[in-house]
Protein backbone atom coordinates (compact mmCIF):
# COMPACT_ATOMS: atom_id res chain seq x y z
CA UNK A 1 0.00 0.00 0.00
CA UNK A 2 1.26 3.29 -1.06
CA UNK A 3 2.08 5.52 1.58
CA UNK A 4 -0.15 8.60 2.70
CA UNK A 5 1.38 11.95 2.13
CA UNK A 6 1.08 15.39 3.71
CA UNK A 7 -1.34 17.57 1.40
CA UNK A 8 -4.83 17.36 0.00
CA UNK A 9 -5.99 17.19 -3.70
CA UNK A 10 -7.73 20.08 -5.07
CA UNK A 11 -10.42 18.68 -7.63
CA UNK A 12 -10.34 21.40 -9.68
CA UNK A 13 -13.86 22.68 -11.98
CA UNK A 14 -12.72 24.40 -15.35
CA UNK A 15 -15.55 24.41 -17.74
CA UNK A 16 -19.21 24.89 -17.28
CA UNK A 17 -21.92 24.25 -19.68
CA UNK A 18 -23.25 27.62 -21.34
CA UNK A 19 -25.94 27.37 -23.46
CA UNK A 20 -25.84 23.53 -23.73
CA UNK A 21 -22.03 23.74 -24.78
CA UNK A 22 -19.28 23.26 -22.76
CA UNK A 23 -17.17 26.41 -22.29
CA UNK A 24 -13.65 27.82 -20.17
CA UNK A 25 -15.05 29.44 -16.76
CA UNK A 26 -12.63 31.85 -15.36
CA UNK A 27 -14.74 32.45 -12.71
CA UNK A 28 -14.50 28.45 -11.68
CA UNK A 29 -10.64 29.30 -11.65
CA UNK A 30 -10.72 31.68 -9.69
CA UNK A 31 -12.59 29.94 -6.91
CA UNK A 32 -10.12 27.10 -6.62
CA UNK A 33 -7.46 29.56 -6.70
CA UNK A 34 -8.91 31.41 -3.57
CA UNK A 35 -9.06 27.67 -2.31
CA UNK A 36 -5.73 27.13 -2.83
CA UNK A 37 -4.67 30.82 -0.92
CA UNK A 38 -6.58 30.09 1.67
CA UNK A 39 -4.69 26.62 2.61
CA UNK A 40 -1.48 27.55 2.09
CA UNK A 41 -1.97 30.48 4.42
CA UNK A 42 -3.00 27.81 7.08
CA UNK A 43 0.55 25.93 5.70
CA UNK A 44 -1.86 23.02 4.38
CA UNK A 45 -0.19 21.52 1.29
CA UNK A 46 -2.28 21.07 -1.36
CA UNK A 47 -1.83 19.30 -4.99
CA UNK A 48 -3.83 20.72 -8.37
CA UNK A 49 -3.47 18.43 -11.45
CA UNK A 50 -3.95 21.96 -13.91
CA UNK A 51 -1.32 23.28 -11.83
CA UNK A 52 1.38 20.89 -10.76
CA UNK A 53 0.89 17.95 -13.56
CA UNK A 54 2.24 18.56 -17.49
CA UNK A 55 -0.65 19.25 -19.36
CA UNK A 56 0.56 18.32 -22.01
CA UNK A 57 0.88 14.78 -21.44
CA UNK A 58 -1.99 12.46 -22.99
CA UNK A 59 -5.68 12.39 -20.62
CA UNK A 60 -4.78 8.71 -19.99
CA UNK A 61 -1.35 9.81 -18.71
CA UNK A 62 -3.05 12.90 -16.73
CA UNK A 63 -5.87 10.48 -15.41
CA UNK A 64 -3.29 7.98 -13.70
CA UNK A 65 -0.86 10.04 -12.23
CA UNK A 66 -4.05 12.01 -10.76
CA UNK A 67 -5.50 8.72 -9.13
CA UNK A 68 -1.93 8.01 -7.83
CA UNK A 69 -2.11 11.81 -6.16
CA UNK A 70 -5.60 10.64 -4.81
CA UNK A 71 -4.55 7.57 -3.64
CA UNK A 72 -1.63 9.40 -1.91
CA UNK A 73 -3.32 12.28 -0.07
CA UNK A 74 -4.79 12.99 2.79
CA UNK A 75 -8.33 13.47 1.11
CA UNK A 76 -10.17 15.50 -1.87
CA UNK A 77 -11.76 18.80 -1.61
CA UNK A 78 -14.10 19.44 -4.42
CA UNK A 79 -15.76 22.70 -5.46
CA UNK A 80 -19.39 21.65 -5.53
CA UNK A 81 -21.49 22.49 -8.39
CA UNK A 82 -22.88 21.74 -11.84
CA UNK A 83 -19.23 21.82 -13.17
CA UNK A 84 -17.59 18.57 -14.94
CA UNK A 85 -14.17 17.99 -14.19
CA UNK A 86 -15.07 16.81 -10.70
CA UNK A 87 -16.69 13.57 -11.32
CA UNK A 88 -14.40 11.17 -11.63
CA UNK A 89 -12.00 12.33 -8.84
CA UNK A 90 -14.28 12.83 -6.15
CA UNK A 91 -15.64 8.70 -7.45
CA UNK A 92 -12.09 7.49 -7.16
CA UNK A 93 -11.47 8.79 -4.02
CA UNK A 94 -14.57 7.91 -2.59
CA UNK A 95 -14.24 4.36 -4.07
CA UNK A 96 -10.59 3.93 -2.55
CA UNK A 97 -12.07 5.59 0.61
CA UNK A 98 -10.46 9.03 0.88
CA UNK A 99 -12.14 12.04 2.92
CA UNK A 100 -14.05 14.11 0.94
CA UNK A 101 -14.52 18.08 1.97
CA UNK A 102 -16.78 20.18 -0.29
CA UNK A 103 -17.26 24.15 -0.78
CA UNK A 104 -20.96 25.10 -1.37
CA UNK A 105 -21.14 27.72 -4.56
CA UNK A 106 -24.07 29.46 -5.71
CA UNK A 107 -24.42 26.86 -8.61
CA UNK A 108 -24.95 24.15 -6.02
CA UNK A 109 -27.95 26.00 -4.75
CA UNK A 110 -29.55 26.50 -7.89
CA UNK A 111 -30.14 22.81 -8.19
CA UNK A 112 -32.29 23.11 -5.11
CA UNK A 113 -32.47 21.84 -1.59
CA UNK A 114 -33.17 17.97 -2.24
CA UNK A 115 -30.81 17.49 -5.22
CA UNK A 116 -28.22 19.70 -2.80
CA UNK A 117 -28.68 17.52 -0.25
CA UNK A 118 -27.92 13.85 -2.17
CA UNK A 119 -24.79 15.90 -3.10
CA UNK A 120 -23.73 16.99 0.26
CA UNK A 121 -24.65 14.27 1.93
CA UNK A 122 -21.67 11.77 0.01
CA UNK A 123 -19.01 14.35 1.60
CA UNK A 124 -17.48 14.22 5.03
CA UNK A 125 -17.66 17.99 5.58
CA UNK A 126 -19.25 20.51 3.21
CA UNK A 127 -18.28 24.28 4.16
CA UNK A 128 -19.64 27.55 2.65
CA UNK A 129 -15.98 28.84 2.05
CA UNK A 130 -12.46 28.36 1.48
CA UNK A 131 -11.24 30.08 4.97
CA UNK A 132 -14.01 27.99 6.37
CA UNK A 133 -12.60 25.05 5.18
CA UNK A 134 -8.91 25.53 5.65
CA UNK A 135 -9.68 26.43 9.71
CA UNK A 136 -11.66 23.17 9.94
CA UNK A 137 -8.85 21.28 8.34
CA UNK A 138 -5.84 23.02 10.59
CA UNK A 139 -7.76 22.53 13.75
CA UNK A 140 -9.09 18.96 13.25
CA UNK A 141 -7.16 17.19 10.08
CA UNK A 142 -3.31 18.39 10.28
CA UNK A 143 -1.03 16.77 11.94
Amino acid sequence: MAQKENYFFLATPLYSFRDDKLVWNQNLQEKWKAVIQALEKENIKVVVAFRDLDQNKSGEWLRKKEFKLIKNSLGVIVILGNTPGIYAETGFAKGVGKKLYGIRTDKLEKMGPKVQNWIESMFDAVFDSPQELAKYLSDHIKG
